[in-house]
């Protein structure tokens, strides 16, 4: 079952990679290579950005699967690290771009 998370170390003998959060890298780099996607300057491998349709939109993607928490059993009852989806850098991110942006309408994807 493919159930990774940040630093979680695999324990199926048919990886011979262990390590979840390089196989994450290797794939981030392999979807770069791939789609159409600008590398964000300040980090190689940040999805996570924002960008303007006319004077109207401005779509801000997210990336939810590289700073989300580590995978429970889905029985949360309280918002915490298990639950966090997005991690404070981006949210601080999204915040800020949400109230800086003058489009009048704004799309989060």
């Amino acid at each position: 079952r493919n159930n990774w998370y940040p630093g979680q170390v695999i324990d199926d003998a048919r990886y011979t990679v262990k390590d979840a959060s390089l196989l994450a890298t290797r794939a981030k780099q392999a979807m770069f290579e791939y789609a159409p996607i600008r590398r964000a300057t300040r980090e190689r491998y940040r999805v996570y950005r924002s960008c303007k349709v006319g004077p109207a939109v401005e779509i801000f993607v997210l990336d939810e699967r590289t700073y989300r928490g580590a995978n429970g059993a889905n029985r949360e009852t309280t918002p915490g690290p298990a639950t966090r989806m997005l991690g404070a850098e981006q949210l601080q991110w999204l915040k800020i771009s949400l109230a800086r942006s003058s489009a009048v309408w704004k799309v989060i994807a």
